[in-house]
């Protein structure tokens, strides 16, 4: 009987050192973008959950792996950009530009992406010059590719997310285009069923969804556990799926 529990005992001593579950839990700060589809407030007002969208179960997936815990905020993108540089938050999940370097890592690659700009049917984009003749709707604060987020000679309609933005060209309110990432912009425009009202697309960028960290995190110590966590679900395919769920192709 004690070989047998002895046994026992050692067969689930050997499953706990499998666990990826850290032997210390904690809790990161993590601001959540505040764009349908990616996070959102949850349109069922029964359920528990606040939030929904790939973000979402993205830090779901990350909570179950690692057996830590996410404070999460909703909160508008260039929010994120102030939180990650003053290190208010941990990280955040989001298309990686270069110019956050200065105040932030990049961790894990989750999923590629494409930016760039959607336009109504009937107006050319043949190129960069394209732009100059109409006003394109962009997120405030979101990064779509260096030279257009730099350009001030471009027109451009600052709009709370990207369900205003195509709203509003498709209404020909202020804008003629709609600029961003254009996985989004397509999924919003399929989903509004104004695909007829929509016609060119110039790309200006390809980039990534990967973990920003900030370089000022209260949990600096444990930055690596966190993109090792990320890659592993980027590695078996969980990441697309998620993604694929929210925005089909």
């Amino acid at each position: 009987m004690n070989s047998m529990r002895l046994g026992a005992l050692a067969l689930l001593l050997g499953l706990l050192s499998l666990s990826p579950r850290p032997a210390l839990a904690a809790e990161f700060a993590v601001d959540m973008i505040q764009f349908d589809f990616w996070a959102m407030a949850n349109p069922d007002r029964t359920s528990p959950e606040p939030h929904v969208g790939i973000v979402v179960d993205l830090l779901n997936e990350f909570e179950r792996r690692s057996g830590h815990t996410t404070k999460r905020t909703l909160t508008p993108y260039a929010r994120v950009e102030l939180d990650l540089e003053r290190g208010n938050i941990d990280f955040s999940l989001m298309a990686w530009g270069e110019a956050r370097g200065a105040y932030a890592n990049r961790g894990a690659v989750l999923a590629p992406l494409h930016f760039g700009v959607r336009a109504l049917k009937g107006i050319a984009l043949k190129d960069y010059g394209s732009l100059k003749d109409i006003t394109i709707s962009a997120s405030r604060g979101l990064k779509i590719d260096p030279r257009f987020d730099a350009d001030q000679t471009l027109k451009k309609d600052f709009v709370r997310d990207y369900t205003t933005g195509v709203r509003k060209t498709t209404l020909r309110r202020d804008s003629q285009a709609v600029a961003g990432s254009l996985l989004t912009i397509n999924h919003i425009i399929r989903n509004m069923g104004v695909q007829d009202e929509f016609g060119e697309t110039l790309v200006l960028n390809t980039t990534v969804l990967s973990v920003s960290f900030s370089k000022k995190a209260p949990q600096a110590a444990l930055e690596s556990q966190v993109h090792a966590v990320f890659k592993s679900i980027a590695d078996d395919g969980t990441a697309k799926r998620i993604v694929d769920k929210w925005l089909p192709e």
